[in-house]
């Protein structure tokens, strides 16, 4: 192993890795580089989701479109990175990096960053906001900030 990342993940020129978006995905990362926090939501029995499926989580329906979704949450868990993972050098001025499953007020989990948080303040039950950072011309990602 030669220490270089999976060619399966791009990187843009920030030196951090990009996700993969696919058709399933887009209206996700468009929303946010529009600075709006979408998910997918069920028709059906109104359950809101993430990560994005093509069929409800609760029921099995497959008629979930994109809804725009509240903009807050609570950090139901974290940890804190003080090192530059998977060789990713882009990290390095945005250490520590406190990642967090954020519990949306719509009742979905997601993955994503504090910021604008010292690590000693960041704790389970803080509420925080949503904030978005470009991260290519054609896409967004939702981070979160404290309230």
């Amino acid at each position: 192993m030669n220490g270089d990342v999976s060619s399966n993940v791009s990187s843009n020129v920030s030196g951090k890795p990009l996700p993969q978006i696919s058709d399933l995905t887009r209206p996700f990362w468009t929303a946010a580089k529009q600075r709006k926090l979408v998910l997918q939501k069920c028709t059906q029995c109104g359950t809101f989701q993430f990560f994005p499926k093509p069929w409800c989580i609760e029921c099995g329906c497959r008629d979930m479109p994109w809804t725009e979704a509240r903009p807050s949450g609570t950090v139901y868990t974290f940890t804190i990175s003080r090192s530059v993972v998977m060789n990713y050098r882009g990290w390095e001025k945005d250490l520590p990096v406190l990642m967090c499953l954020i519990d949306l007020d719509e009742g979905t989990r997601l993955y994503a960053q504090v910021v604008d948080c010292q690590p000693e303040h960041i704790h389970i039950g803080m509420r925080v906001q949503v904030c978005f950072e470009d991260i290519s011309e054609d896409a967004g990602i939702p981070k979160f900030r404290p309230l």
